[in-house]
């Protein structure tokens, strides 16, 4: 029997806990929402039809990495494997829930900020992945041939820009 992998786009619907057990290993405890949807023609717009809420675990570096910019709100896509946790409550009663072993995380996008109404002018906006972002930046394929794009390669040359 193989264990389920899960890999799709959640969000992360409560602050995530960073702990350590006993023998010194990091645990890094995050609830998770995946929603189902589908276009409603009526509205134009995609629509959430079901949200399926799943604990997620994620263990030593992978924990002590993800705790430093995860946060609640965020979006992310995960990759992780589908567990049944299970003890017993105080009453002896066997207990059991799905849990999402979480093997990769990458974050989609940040948490949404709330919107300011101020008179004054707009300072740098801070980017999607952070630091300041002041304006857009130029497509780095655009560059005409044989110019050095942002990239560091011009557009006719056969390395990837990563």
């Amino acid at each position: 029997m193989s264990v389920p992998t899960i890999s799709d786009i959640a969000g992360v619907t409560a602050q995530p806990e960073l702990k350590f057990t006993n023998s010194g290993k990091a645990v890094l405890n995050m609830r998770l929402a995946f929603n189902d949807s589908k276009y409603d023609e009526q509205q134009s717009k995609w629509v959430n039809t079901r949200t399926f809420y799943v604990d997620g675990t994620a263990w030593e570096q992978t924990a002590e990495r993800v705790a430093e910019w995860l946060a609640q709100g965020d979006q992310v896509y995960v990759t992780g494997r589908l567990e049944t946790q299970q003890w017993e409550d105080k009453d002896g009663q066997k207990r059991s829930k799905p849990i999402l072993n979480v093997q990769a995380i990458r974050k989609l996008a940040p948490a949404a900020k709330p919107q300011q109404n101020t008179q004054q002018s707009a300072p740098a906006q801070q980017g999607q992945w952070g630091g300041q972002q002041t304006a857009p930046a130029a497509d780095p394929w655009s560059a005409p041939s044989g110019q050095q794009s942002a990239w560091g390669n011009g557009p006719d040359s056969q390395d990837p820009p990563f």
